[in-house]
């Protein structure tokens, strides 16, 4: 099916690419914001097929790019959809700036609107939106694949614009596919990941900063012992070409690793502690507000304030239905769950690559802790 790939120069999007090149004979058209060269689209999907040996087989003679309209004028892009007998559009940009309204809804809303009126105008086969698992909101019980009517208060801005999005898809009279993926790591073979510093990586990220200057032999952290929604980049992508191959139209799934299989936040930082920060003591918070500011130095809060909404949803019971998953898994789908040992390839990938973390394992050595020692605080 050709396909119209919007964010296709997004981490996700390039995913979503790769998988479609290697999937389907189809074309995939990409319209690029600000005059991004088609280089710099084609390199993340080169690198992908490439890691998974598959780039000698895909013609990428297939990725066409174009400008995306600027203004308000969006039709022409009529010319190209027609052009490329343009079947589907892949809807995979979007801003996940928790703090910029202005932004999350041109790009979350707008665009979406936008997009839709385009494939009501050349009656599209079908809408795929890429939107989130935390589009609902903080509720009590198990997010279904559904809908959310009406969505809990929400982590962020951003889940309300995807919940809004996901709203607008539905109610265009355009057949559909909502695809809602958890937080997305490296590879669970080998590691490897292009995405920001969101989720553990920011965690991480935080500490090569902002820890690496020298040796603490007490941390205090907030880590609850709550499973954390994590999504291997290898499962999220086989698992979206899986769902745009096999579900029927007007689906919803939710990509997120089986319940079963997933550490607990409170696991994956003692990991990290354990394997690379190596203080004598570690002292667990439920919240940043349960912290003395005055017993901790300047470096170690400002890292728990730098990570502190990631870790208010962290803290969060999230449940997910899984209906859909399991039916592309009885199709043939080889998904990789997040385990702790998975999360550790990632870890060391990154933990190898920072020179900054380097020279601190190196400089440290004789003052590691063998084994931390953890402490539960209540609150202050």
């Amino acid at each position: 099916m050709n396909t119209l790939l919007v964010g296709a120069s997004g981490y996700l999007g390039g995913l979503v690419a790769a998988g479609l090149l290697a999937d389907t004979a189809g074309a995939i058209v990409a319209p690029l914001r600000g005059g991004r060269a088609r280089d710099a689209v084609l390199e993340p999907i080169i690198d992908e097929l490439r890691c998974e040996r598959q780039a000698e087989r895909v013609d990428l003679g297939r990725v066409v790019t174009l400008p995306l309209p600027a203004g308000d004028d969006w039709s022409g892009l009529d010319a190209a959809v027609r052009e490329h007998g343009i079947e589907q559009i892949v809807h995979c940009a979007g801003s996940v700036d928790y703090f910029n309204s202005a932004a999350l809804n041109e790009a979350n809303i707008v665009l979406t609107a936008r997009l839709l009126e385009l494939a009501k105008r050349h009656t599209m086969k079908r809408f795929v939106f890429l939107s989130t698992a935390f589009s609902s909101g903080y509720i009590d019980g198990p997010v279904r694949e559904e809908l959310h009517a009406i969505g809990g208060s929400d982590p962020t801005e951003y889940t309300k614009t995807k919940r809004d999005g996901e709203a607008l898809v539905a109610a265009s009279g355009v057949p559909y596919l909502i695809v809602r993926p958890s937080i997305v790591i490296g590879d669970s073979r080998d590691g490897r990941y292009a995405g920001k510093a969101y989720g553990l990586y920011q965690f991480w990220t935080a500490f090569e900063r902002l820890l690496t200057d020298r040796y603490r032999e007490v941390y205090h952290l907030i880590s609850p012992r709550v499973q954390l929604q994590l999504l291997h980049q290898n499962s999220f992508k086989d698992a979206f070409v899986a769902a745009c191959r096999h579900l029927p139209l007007n689906a919803i799934v939710n990509l997120t690793s089986r319940l079963d299989h997933l550490p607990t936040a409170r696991a994956l930082t003692q990991q990290f502690c354990e394997r690379v920060a190596r203080p004598q003591q570690i002292l667990f918070y439920d919240k940043l507000a349960d912290v003395r500011a005055e017993i901790i130095d300047k470096r170690m809060r400002m890292l728990l304030e730098f990570t502190a909404v990631n870790s208010e949803i962290s803290a969060h019971a999230w449940r997910f239905e899984n209906g859909a998953l399991r039916t592309l898994c009885s199709l043939g789908l080889h998904f990789a769950d997040a385990t702790l040992e998975t999360v550790l390839a990632c870890q060391d990938r990154f933990v190898g690559a920072s020179p900054r973390i380097q020279a601190y394992l190196t400089k440290n050595a004789s003052l590691f802790a063998a084994h931390p020692a953890t402490v539960e605080v209540g609150a202050a």
